[in-house]
């Protein structure tokens, strides 16, 4: 009984939702009440995701597990940055600073080492599948991008040379929005497997 409740709650609001794309003036209110309600089990669902973390490594803590020390400096930091973000709350321009000095670094790093990732990938999947055209493809567009992002390499505007540069520079917004296009195809799928009741996640 539970669970057919949970797919026949699931499945009006999808609709409703979906619905509220093509009659938006109609269902306005409607859809105000339920993205308030997305809000609000949003946020309750990240504080007990952030609450079973602090407490993971609390327990790791007291138990002298293997990285404690990352565990102790985890915490000290979330704390320091909860109780600055309260006291200077977030239109404060020390603590944007703060955090914004450490997210770039961080989210440069990401990227540099996902950068490398990809070109030991690409090295391993010719290894794996042979001098094929799509291994050559995929490992000389990767080394292409690599070379030519360094900046070392600039063309005449206007030229051929500096239409080719920007073509392989933008190489990477290609596979992105491709990544992007798989997600969305993805994501429409299971949404539709959801809305005719055939997955059940929120029953699980």
């Amino acid at each position: 009984m539970k669970k057919m409740a949970a797919t026949i709650i699931a499945v009006v609001v999808g609709l409703t939702v979906l619905c509220g794309y093509y009659f938006q003036a109609i269902l306005s209110p409607v859809l105000r009440v339920i993205f308030d309600w997305f809000v609000l089990l949003l946020g309750a669902a990240s504080l007990i995701g952030i609450g079973y973390l602090i407490r993971l490594h609390f327990t790791k803590l007291m138990r002298s597990q293997k990285g404690a020390f990352y565990s102790i400096l985890l915490i000290v930091v979330f704390f320091l940055t909860m109780i600055t973000g309260f006291v200077l709350t977030l239109d404060n321009p020390f603590y944007q600073g703060l955090i914004l000095n450490v997210q770039i670094p961080v989210e440069a790093s990401f990227l540099s080492i996902m950068a490398a990732t990809l070109l030991y990938t690409s090295l391993r999947f010719v290894r794996t599948r042979g001098w094929t055209p799509m291994s050559i493809g995929f490992l000389g567009s990767a080394v292409a991008s690599l070379v030519f992002n360094l900046g070392y390499i600039q063309g005449q505007p206007g030229t051929v040379g500096a239409a080719l540069i920007l073509f392989f520079r933008r190489l990477p917004m290609v596979g992105a929005r491709g990544i992007l296009l798989g997600m969305a195809i993805g994501g429409l799928l299971v949404g539709v497997r959801i809305l005719l009741a055939l997955d059940r996640p929120y029953g699980e």
